[in-house]
């Protein structure tokens, strides 16, 4: 993998390259080791080293960008002749906005030497042999433990520089039945103590046991307690429809004409905290800017939004430092930390009288973003509650439900979280338990 210094060393060729045109670069440096298994046996153990350049050049009106593999010298000039060309032919668009001028120098050491040390390919073979070993004959396992070292580097015309090194694990475990039931857990981290591999397997493992024989309900109103990996599929959809504030601008967004109103439960608090420990912690974003930590929701209400620095220019506000490269939706939240309650999940569940449980949601899509309106699979676990006790699994059901509607409905907020990984990062979350959530229709399996 490319050294910071290597890193720099194309940063400075391409925006002398790119002279007398403004221009930033991004240089996305990793390697990752992958085990995966399947059938309940190791079937692929690899390793990749790749790096890829983003490079921008920006007139007043017009952008020219492309992605690149091949980082030598002549292959970046090439790319900056055809970009700069390609000026030529683009018409005018958007003013395009300033590029980020401070501070001059950000860079930061998020690596873990326990975290390479606990994850080698031996050892990750070990893991996955040791969690596979617990499986009777009558289920078999799927999924993948990967190790992930990141450089990721950022440099502009006004001279900034940005670096971070990071290294991260994720796993993820399908246990499946002969009988035809499942059970999934996934987990990520960048810390080696709160990273229990053997643990998740052997929760994937339980579901799998329990899911057995579903029944069928019809669809209706549900009590329901979203495990993690659920509540993060929810909030993972509504971060790009609704927190950012190109969605708002475009009022594409559930929140528009809705900022500091209370539109959900008191008790929700949401934030985008980069500075979490439970989150990836990158202090910059893909356009350099400092990232800043976001209220979003504070006790129901709405309170920010989050922009990259074309949907600031637009509010006339200061860039909150979250873009990741993609104008079209803007500035994306993706370390979102939800405040937790005072019960456990496991106390939820005992205290329930009637409820269904969700592990996690599959294809997961937005009907209406302008009223909050999502729909998805239940999935890997979808089971019955009855006097504090799991009694039956239950036939997968699809939700179609308002997320105003439903996060209004909350009942309990857990004491545990989760990190859960999402689209970009990954979210730290509890469970939720949620009253009259609406499944519209049901599978038959």
């Amino acid at each position: 993998m490319l050294s910071k210094r290597s890193l720099y060393d194309i940063i400075d060729l391409v925006l002398a390259e790119a002279k007398p045109f403004d221009a930033r670069v991004l240089v996305n440096a990793g390697t990752q080791g992958l085990t995966r298994y399947a059938n309940s046996e190791i079937h692929q153990s690899v390793y990749e080293d790749a790096t890829e350049v983003t490079i921008t050049i920006t007139t007043a009106n017009k952008r020219s960008e492309t992605k690149t593999t091949a980082y030598d010298e002549a292959s970046l000039r090439e790319v900056v002749r055809d970009l700069v060309q390609n000026l030529t032919f683009l018409p005018e668009g958007e003013e395009q906005p300033a590029l980020v001028e401070g501070p001059p120098l950000i860079e930061t050491e998020l690596w873990s030497a326990g975290l390479e040390e606990q994850y080698t390919v031996e050892k990750r073979a070990q893991l996955i042999k040791d969690c596979l070993d617990t499986l009777d004959s009558n289920h078999l396992a799927y999924g993948a433990l990967t190790y992930s070292v990141g450089h990721l580097a950022f440099g502009n015309s006004r001279g900034i520089k940005r670096f971070a090194r990071t290294n991260r694990v994720n796993f993820s475990a399908l246990v499946a039945a002969s009988a035809g039931g499942s059970g999934f857990a996934k987990i990520t981290g960048s810390h080696p103590g709160k990273l229990d591999v053997f643990a998740a397997f052997a929760r994937a493992r339980q579901k799998a046991l329990l899911n057995k024989d579903p029944i069928d309900l019809e669809p209706g109103a549900y009590t329901v307690i979203l495990e993690p990996l659920a509540v993060s599929d929810l909030i993972s959809y509504m971060s790009l429809i609704a927190f950012t504030g190109k969605s708002v601008q475009n009022q594409a967004s559930f929140l528009t004409g809705k900022l500091g109103e209370r539109v959900f439960d008191p008790r929700l608090n949401l934030t985008d905290d980069y500075t979490d420990e439970n989150t990836m912690r990158l202090p910059f974003d893909f356009e350099g800017a400092a990232r800043t930590v976001v209220d979003i929701i504070c006790a129901g209400v709405p309170t920010g939004l989050t922009h990259d620095g074309q949907s600031a220019k637009k509010a006339g506000v200061p860039t909150t430092g979250h873009s990741v490269n993609m104008p079209n939706y803007g500035g994306l939240p993706i370390n979102l930390v939800m405040t937790p309650g005072e019960k456990s999940l496991a106390q939820i569940i005992s205290e329930s009288d009637r409820a269904l449980l969700v592990t996690r949601f599959h294809y997961m899509n937005p009907v209406n973003p302008r009223q909050g309106l999502l729909t998805a699979l239940t999935r890997d676990g979808f089971f019955k509650i009855e006097k504090g006790h799991i009694v039956a699994a239950v036939k997968n059901m699809r939700f179609t439900e308002s997320m105003l509607v439903a996060l209004n409905n909350v009942v309990e907020i857990a004491s545990d979280r989760e990190a859960t990984p999402s689209f970009f990062a990954n979210h730290y979350v509890p469970a939720l338990k949620l009253k009259d959530f609406h499944f519209t229709g049901k599978t038959q399996a």
